[in-house]
């Protein structure tokens, strides 16, 4: 097969020897790859299949279900984001939430470029914070075809106006006479849409909303399943809280 692009997400360990690389790519979306032998040498693909690596793969046919590497180029690695905690823990988190929402062995183009831009915003002097994170989860569900509910009531369609709630289940935001929900105001939604619009590369300045984890939530509302990620970030969150 030709080079195929891609950002490696995670790995599993396969048997004594083996491994699979688990991959975004623009072409292909959410894909994986076996890769023969890979824990068996210390030196055959050593270093190219961490997490966030951006790489040029040359793929077979094997004998199972999946395509088997043959060759694989980095392209560019994480530096910033491997030697600081609280980044390692933001690029576990971006390459989670795009992949999980990209669809499997379809064209994902746009989740992909929003997470090489997420990757390279890791690696710039300002360390992305919550409205950094807020922005990519919400570009990541525009991207995927599941906006939130922001500007308008996701029941009657009215304009957003106090009191407010959010209710994942409604699709977002909801007039209070209109459903039940977490509580949120008219600002914050606003903020949250402003966010949803402004590039990623704009947002390490922005004031966050105090909703740290509504669109997460109503991220893994839509998956049906936690963002094994969020875990360590929710925890980085905690203790600095705890600190201040």
């Amino acid at each position: 097969m030709g080079p195929l692009e891609a950002v490696v997400i995670g790995t599993v360990d396969l048997g004594e020897a083996d491994r699979i690389a688990r991959l975004l790519s623009p072409d292909q979306g959410r894909w994986s790859v076996m890769v023969r032998r890979a824990r068996a040498s210390r030196k055959r693909f050593a270093g190219l299949l961490q997490t966030g690596n951006q790489v040029v793969l040359h793929t077979h046919r094997g004998r199972g279900q999946l395509p088997v590497l043959s060759s694989g180029d980095l392209a560019r690695g994480p530096r910033r984001a491997r030697a600081d905690l609280d980044r390692i823990a933001l690029l576990a988190y971006g390459c989670e939430l795009c992949a999980a929402l990209a669809p499997e062995h379809h064209p994902a183009h746009r989740l992909y470029r929003l997470l090489v831009t997420w990757l390279d915003l890791l690696e710039g002097e300002a360390l992305p914070g919550e409205a950094s994170r807020m922005a990519l989860e919400a570009k990541a569900l525009t991207f995927a075809g599941l906006t939130p509910a922001l500007v308008r009531c996701a029941r009657c369609g009215g304009p957003v106006e106090d009191p407010m709630v959010f209710d994942p289940e409604a699709g977002g935001a909801l007039h209070s006479r209109c459903g039940g929900g977490r509580a949120v105001s008219t600002h914050q939604l606003l903020t949250l849409e402003a966010l949803r619009r402004t590039p990623l590369v704009a947002t390490p300045s922005a004031q966050a909303p105090p909703v740290r984890w509504l669109l997460s939530d109503f991220t893994q509302h839509q998956l049906g399943r936690p963002l094994r990620s969020r875990g360590l970030l929710e925890g980085l969150v905690g203790g600095a809280d705890r600190r201040g």
